[in-house]
């Protein structure tokens, strides 16, 4: 019972500061030197940057490493969520790829492989997505 209470205010702390955080942000949402457009959003020039830079990070890291489904999805996430910054295929190859890291939990080899359709799809160079052995 405790651990439910704990949960639950662990919870309500983390909506006050995510919603003090997006209050903050909207009130010093032109101080950005011009890298948002102006609703707050970042220009589509700095949401590829950011998903490359993702898919370089994750590229490098070793295939044991835990945190390589997880570079992935964010990088996934961020191209979801400002799709209009990116072609179609782009975007089928990325629902694609989180279907595929939803679906190989267990499988390390499946979701390089979901990583690896994900990053040749933003990465001009495919070259830079292959994976360390």
């Amino acid at each position: 019972m405790r651990r439910g209470w704990t949960l639950a205010l662990a919870s309500a702390v983390a909506v006050v500061l995510a919603g003090g955080g997006y209050v903050v942000g909207d009130r010093t949402g032109g101080r950005t030197g011009g890298r948002t457009d102006s609703k707050g959003e970042p220009s589509c020039a700095e949401v590829r940057q950011t998903a490359e830079e993702l898919f370089r990070q994750w590229s490098k890291l070793d295939t044991d490493d835990s945190k390589r489904s997880v570079k992935v999805r964010v990088a996934a996430d961020v191209v979801l969520v400002h799709g209009d910054c990116f072609p179609y295929a782009t975007l089928s190859a990325m629902r694609a790829a989180v279907q595929q890291l939803d679906v190989s939990r267990d499988s390390t080899a499946m979701q390089i492989g979901a990583g690896v359709v994900a990053c040749e799809a933003v990465l001009t160079v495919a070259s830079e997505c292959r994976t360390r052995p």
